[in-house]
């Protein structure tokens, strides 16, 4: 069987940067990865919100691919259509298990000629904190796929209104302000070659940049040099929240179906076949619950422990929260019953802790609360 796997202890290209700028660490996709720096997550989402922020995101799982069948073999494990996927292009998609149920959420590129001289690959897949990596492995099985765990690319990624602005200084040659969102490309960076794609996981224009571990730092301090504010993922957080994205691990667990996520539109209907297909077309009929925002009274945190009612009966649960300045209210995406899901309704939030417990109003709406991407032309 072919095994597709990543060490149990990851570590960035750029690891000593984040050490260097005083780093506040945890641990994601067994990667320490930055909380944030030492002058706080305020003023780095103040960055991704006015300027251009700059996050490290090694710790996405990167599986290249190449050979007989590698089409094949995604078209089955992710819920979008492969063939309609351009060289040059990437999309974000689903992965289901056999139940209907969401694994992991992944960008899936198809690579372009010049960029298959690079990378050796034909596709690439950068998975998020799911099961997906394991899925693929079971999926090659008895194929001609050749499939490469790569933690040698340091994934650099660039958001905020400047963010092309800053592409513009470090790049020679054709620029990558050209790509239109989800396109990707080889361009040249202090005489490397990198893949950059125009993707965002903030509500703002953005870019990541895909770049060998042995230029990652150089690459990094250019960045900044020319704009960039180093940026650690407590503000990337809040940032997404207030964008509707999900996260696995809090929104997404994988015991809910793409329906419940609200995540329908990422399913291409057309296709014949894709795992899990038959059970989510089955139960899409009759979610158990709905991805929903909230405004929350009060500008503090809610405790960790937070379950919403209504007429003092359980109707839902908060899946990721945040006060945010940038929108001055508290946010939340919650999983609610369906009948509830109606923006305008009002529920109670009750936080439970050690101490207490709270109950605080909260009234239901989209989970888009802000978004900054109407100039740039989606695929």
């Amino acid at each position: 069987m072919t095994r597709v796997s990543f060490a149990n202890s990851r570590s960035s290209p750029i690891v000593s940067v984040h050490e260097a700028l005083g780093a506040d660490f945890f641990v994601w996709n067994q990667m320490p990865v930055s909380k944030s720096y030492s002058k706080g997550f305020e003023s780095e989402h103040k960055a991704i919100r006015k300027a251009a922020g700059l996050t490290d995101m090694s710790g996405i799982k990167k599986i290249w691919l190449k050979g007989s069948g590698a089409s094949e073999v995604i078209d089955f494990l992710i819920t979008r259509d492969c063939n309609k996927i351009k060289p040059g292009v990437a999309t974000y998609a689903a992965l289901l298990n056999e139940n209907g149920y969401v694994i992991d959420d992944a960008i899936v590129f198809r690579l372009s000629s010049l960029e298959f001289e690079k990378f050796d690959a034909s596709w690439l897949i950068c998975f998020g904190a799911g099961f997906g990596v394991d899925y693929l492995t079971k999926s090659l099985d008895g194929t001609e796929v050749i499939a490469r765990a790569d933690d040698d690319t340091a994934c650099l990624m660039l958001q905020g209104p400047h963010a092309a602005t800053v592409m513009k200084r470090i790049v020679r040659g054709p620029l990558p302000i050209n790509l239109r969102r989800f396109e990707h490309g080889l361009f040249s960076v202090l005489d490397s070659d990198v893949m950059i794609a125009r993707t965002s996981y903030s509500g703002e224009d953005g870019f990541e940049i895909f770049v060998k571990s042995q230029h990652a730092i150089h690459v990094w301090n250019y960045l900044v040099s020319n704009g960039a504010v180093p940026v650690g993922f407590d503000a990337i957080d809040i940032a997404r929240i207030e964008a509707g994205l999900l996260f696995f691990g809090r929104d997404m667990t994988g015991f809910e179906t793409p329906t419940e996520l609200g995540l329908d539109f990422i399913i291409d209907g057309s296709k014949k076949h894709f795992r899990g297909k038959t059970a989510w077309e089955k139960k899409s009929q009759m979610p158990r619950h709905k991805i929903v925002g909230l405004t929350i009274d009060g500008l503090s945190p809610l405790y960790e422990h937070s379950f919403l009612y209504a007429d003092e009966q359980p109707v839902g649960k908060i899946t990721s929260h945040a006060v945010s300045a940038w929108l001055g209210k508290t946010i939340a995406i919650a999983q609610i019953k369906p009948e509830l899901a109606v923006n305008g309704n009002q529920i109670c939030v009750f936080e439970d802790s050690c101490y207490s417990v709270k109950s605080r109003k909260a009234i239901v709406c989209s989970r888009r609360f802000y978004s900054n991407l109407q100039k740039i032309t989606a695929i």
